[in-house]
């Protein structure tokens, strides 16, 4: 049972109105990183569209998140405060709040370039070599009796 004295993120208070109106937000942005702030106020000029920003300056297990069931994509713009291990902090949070899938947007990769290249000087089974992030989908992998 998440902290209900944690405060919830920028925004949160507004999101939670929103999901109880006859048309609620779809998906969720959660604005991470550089200009954060920003992107979530541009997302917020989308009437289907609602964002959080999770701050840099600090961490996401200090709010609680009211991502219950929710459909969430992370806008990541990378900075020094928010790299890789960030983000995966961040998704890590986001489902044990609950959400339905968390899909991260690294939103500076260029995704006309190669996400792999193929590297013959290396060893037989690591030739493939990640060269840029990748728009991943996280999903908690919950036992279902279908």
């Amino acid at each position: 049972m998440p902290d209900q004295r944690l405060p919830l993120p920028p925004f949160g208070k507004e999101l939670i109105a929103r999901l109880q109106s006859t048309s609620p937000p779809w998906p969720i942005m959660i604005c991470f990183g550089r200009d954060a702030w920003q992107r979530a106020r541009q997302w917020h000029c989308n009437p289907t569209v609602w964002a959080l920003v999770c701050p840099s300056d600090s961490a996401p297990v200090q709010y609680r998140w009211p991502v219950l069931d929710l459909v969430l994509i992370v806008d990541w713009q990378q900075d020094r405060a928010t790299g890789h291990d960030e983000v995966m902090a961040l998704v890590k949070v986001l489902l044990g709040y609950g959400a339905e899938s968390v899909t991260v947007l690294p939103s500076w990769v260029d995704f006309s370039q190669l996400a792999v290249e193929y590297d013959a000087r290396l060893p037989v089974g690591e030739r493939w070599v990640q060269v840029r992030e990748e728009i991943v989908v996280y999903r908690l992998d919950v036992d279902r009796d279908d």
